[in-house]
């Protein structure tokens, strides 16, 4: 299996986390006239093709969530499983872990493999506007956030941050009005929610900002420019990991069209990007049977199974048969 998007981020103590995630995955089953309840532990089977499994559990002094919707009939390209994981702690930072699963690309000889732009689920672009999370130190929202110069210093921190898996974004408006660069920003950066953080310069922020970075670091005006993890500000050849989307290619190219591909480029990095160990090592001890085998499949294995019978009965038919009185016979005068 391919993974499609991932998203893994952690959450603010003294936060009603748990109920938060269930209050709107309720409402996402009802959007889908799906009737069963998310707070309810279970299997449930919706369809040959469709089979939802919630899990709840007490773990390491917290509680564990997981929803798991699964489409064993999945064709490739098809998502085949999405997973949301929740750990909720009292006195310590809770996360939640994200995951959409596709089959396998299978391409012909020559063909270019499949790039697909998974979207952002709605349930987690909802839980962003509501929860206060982080990756690594750096706060996640559902839109690009305006800086100012009193933020400069954390702003920082997040860049230099080494615990960060996601990018950090900064856009600068350059010669753009602040309504309409607003609304480019949160359309370019549509498929980049859950996944990195976006922020917005204006042109005296911007200035101060470059002054902190340095030449080498700086934003350029009215382009965008993505920061990976760990920036370090004193390393000659750092510059060259963190890439400029140039003015040129913005103006020239459909903000959709931006989108997506900043969309698949981060997929793409997320997807080879481990889990941290900690959350991984608690789900895999409640990592399900595998799931019996598909219906499609399961009618293909009965055909088989029929025409095996069918061959071995032809067989038996012509076969000579053995007579044992005669052999008996041949055996006791020899």
């Amino acid at each position: 299996m391919a993974v499609g998007f991932r998203s893994f981020l952690r959450v603010a103590p003294g936060q009603q986390l748990l109920d938060t995630v269930i209050e709107h995955l309720g409402r996402w089953l009802a959007s889908k006239e799906i009737h069963l309840d998310a707070d309810r532990a279970g299997q449930y089977v919706l369809d040959h093709d469709d089979l939802v499994t919630v899990l709840r559990d007490r773990a390491g002094g917290g509680q564990l969530y997981q929803w798991r919707r699964q489409h064993p009939d999945a064709q490739p390209r098809d998502v085949w499983r999405t997973t949301v994981t929740v750990l909720e702690h009292p006195d310590e930072p809770g996360w939640i872990w994200t995951e959409i699963e596709t089959r396998d690309d299978c391409t012909a000889p020559g063909e270019a493999p499949f790039n697909r732009c998974m979207s952002v689920p709605s349930v987690l672009r909802g839980l962003l506007g509501e929860l206060e999370t982080l990756d690594g130190r750096t706060d996640i929202a559902p839109s690009p956030q305006w800086v100012t110069l009193g933020h400069l210093p954390d702003l920082m921190d997040y860049l230099a941050d080494e615990t960060r898996r996601g990018p950090v974004y900064m856009i600068s408006q350059g010669q753009q009005p602040r309504e309409d660069f607003e609304r480019w920003a949160r359309e370019v950066t549509w498929h980049l929610v859950g996944m990195g953080s976006a922020f917005l310069l204006d042109p005296v922020v911007e200035a101060g900002f470059n002054e902190m970075m340095g030449a080498g670091h700086a934003v350029p005006s009215g382009t965008m420019r993505t920061y990976l993890p760990e920036v370090n500000l004193d390393n000659p050849a750092d510059p060259l990991r963190h890439r400029i989307l140039g003015r040129t290619r913005i103006v020239a190219t459909d903000t959709r069209r931006l989108a997506r591909m900043l969309g698949r480029a981060e997929r793409d990095r997320a997807a080879r990007l481990p889990i941290p160990a900690d959350a991984r090592e608690l789900v895999k001890a409640y990592e399900p049977k595998p799931i019996p085998v598909s219906w499609r499949d399961q009618q293909r294995l009965v055909m088989e199974l029929r025409a095996e019978n069918e061959r071995l009965r032809e067989a038996l038919m012509a076969r000579p048969h053995l007579h044992v009185a005669e052999l008996h016979q041949q055996r006791t005068a020899s």
